[in-house]
C-alpha cells in the first residue's frame, strides 16, 4: 500500500496558474488534485490516457469532443483517451478538480519528479 498526505505530495505547474498536486500514482493510473486561478486556460491538447473527473470547488467550461461542459461542484466527466478537449475556469473564484488518468501519465510523473 501507498498513502500520501495531500499538502506534502508532489507539485507541480503544467500551465500557468494551474498547480497539480500528484496524490496518488499506480501502475495503471495517475490521480491528482487540481487547483487552477481563475481565468486560466488548459489551450486543446489530447493525449492517449483515458481521463475521469470531478468538480468540488468553482467553475468552468470543458470543451472535448467539440461538446461544451458546463463544469460546477459535482459536475464529472469522462474523456477518451486520444479526445482533443481544453478547459478553462471562468468566474473569480478558484476551481478545483480531482482527475484520474489510465495508463498513469509518465509526464505528469516527470513534472512531479517522481521517476
Amino acid at each position: 500500500m501507498k498513502s500520501t498526505i495531500v499538502e506534502y505530495a508532489p507539485k507541480f505547474e503544467p500551465v500557468k496558474g494551474a498547480m497539480m498536486t500528484l496524490i496518488g500514482d499506480g501502475e495503471k493510473m495517475t490521480f491528482v488534485r487540481i487547483y487552477i486561478q481563475p481565468g486560466t486556460v488548459f489551450p486543446d491538447h489530447s493525449h492517449p490516457n483515458e481521463q475521469i473527473g470531478t468538480c468540488v470547488e468553482g467553475k468552468g467550461i470543458l470543451t472535448s469532443g467539440g461538446e461544451d461542459l458546463k463544469v460546477e461542484p459535482g459536475v464529472t466527466w469522462s474523456i477518451p483517451g486520444g479526445e482533443v478537449h481544453k478547459f478553462e475556469a471562468v468566474g473569480d473564484q478558484p476551481v478545483v478538480i480531482y482527475e484520474v488518468w489510465s495508463p498513469p501519465r509518465e509526464d505528469y510523473r516527470s513534472m512531479a519528479k517522481t521517476v
